[in-house]
């Protein structure tokens, strides 16, 4: 009996899930050109980010990497413009799906359509990740070189700072020492009536002594 119960309310909240982000659907259903902006709304249920992929099929093949991823991990706003691409192929079994990025389980539908303008003759859709997500790659590689480019910059001026610190401070010494110089030998004018000593060689003085003693 437990295992019962179990088993309806599972049931019952995996509809419940799937009526999550449900579209919303205009009278007539939605009518696809080829390179023609379509926009697509649907009631936003769900928090964090979605995302929407194009598939193709009845939908027993669907699979969580099935289809063509149109956009990834955009905010859940409840609109997107989606242009349908000319080399998609013939078929009125194409739907878009939109999933919740924190519960892949979690999805929903729009009705089935048909993509007027096509020119491809394939019967299914490629696999290959859309062209957002390479813009968004590309995107950030540009800023980490942009950050890189910042750090140079800093380097540059820090190593600038330091050297015009280092000739101020040589020219500090320099003065200091012109200084030192002037205050080791100062100079001063000669006295006009000060008395002049004369310095005489030995010799000389010694003959003038004799001389004298002779007169």
């Amino acid at each position: 009996m437990r295992s019962i119960i179990y088993l309806a309310v599972s049931a019952l909240a995996a509809v419940v899930a799937a009526q999550d982000n449900a579209f919303n659907v205009p009278k007539g259903g939605y009518e696809f050109e080829a390179g023609k902006p379509t926009s697509l709304s649907w009631e936003p249920t769900t928090d964090g980010t979605v995302s929407l992929r194009l598939q193709k099929g009845d939908g027993t093949s669907f699979t969580a990497g099935s289809g063509m991823v149109i956009v990834e991990n955009i905010p859940n706003s409840g609109s997107y413009t989606f242009t349908p691409s000319a080399g998609l192929g013939p078929g009125s079994d194409y739907t878009i799906q939109i999933i919740d990025d924190e519960n892949p389980e979690n999805f929903n539908f729009t009705p089935a359509f048909s993509v007027d303008g096509t020119t491809g003759t394939a019967t299914a859709l490629p696999t290959a990740t859309g062209t957002t997500t390479k813009s968004e790659s590309s995107t950030g590689t540009a800023t980490t070189s942009a950050t890189t480019s910042g750090t140079a910059t800093t380097l540059s001026t820090t190593t600038s700072t330091s050297a015009s610190t280092t000739s101020s401070t040589a020219s500090t010494t320099t003065t200091s020492a012109a200084e030192t110089s002037a205050t080791g030998e100062p100079t001063s004018a000669p006295d006009p009536n000060g008395a002049m000593s004369v310095k005489l060689p030995g010799s000389m003085l010694t003959a003038v002594l004799a001389l004298m003693a002779f007169l």
